[in-house]
């Protein structure tokens, strides 16, 4: 089955767009938004993570609660982008 976009781009080409398509699409673009959103709030956390160190390079203390944030968003990252289950990016993607 193609995917959606060339669903709708054939739709387009014939002028008609039927009510299931629409409504699937619509349900796809509301999904995709949901994982942008969760996705820019990862970002966020990573970006407010400060290093592993305090100013004095210190890493005992802090090594751990950045660990700890890290692996976090990292996991849930991993979640929504589908890592863990097999996609066409995740079958043609080398693992690192």
């Amino acid at each position: 089955m193609p995917d959606i976009t060339q669903r709708l781009k054939s739709s387009i080409e014939a002028g008609a767009a039927d009510r299931d398509l629409l409504a699937e699409s619509l349900s796809e673009i509301t999904e995709l938004r949901k994982k942008s959103d969760a996705l820019e709030e990862i970002l966020i956390v990573l970006v407010r993570t400060q290093l592993p160190f305090d100013a004095e390079e210190n890493r005992e203390e802090a090594i751990a609660h950045f660990s700890e944030r890290y692996r976090n968003a990292m996991r849930e990252a991993s979640n929504l982008l589908g890592l863990n289950l097999r996609s066409t990016i995740t079958r043609t993607e080398p693992r690192t």
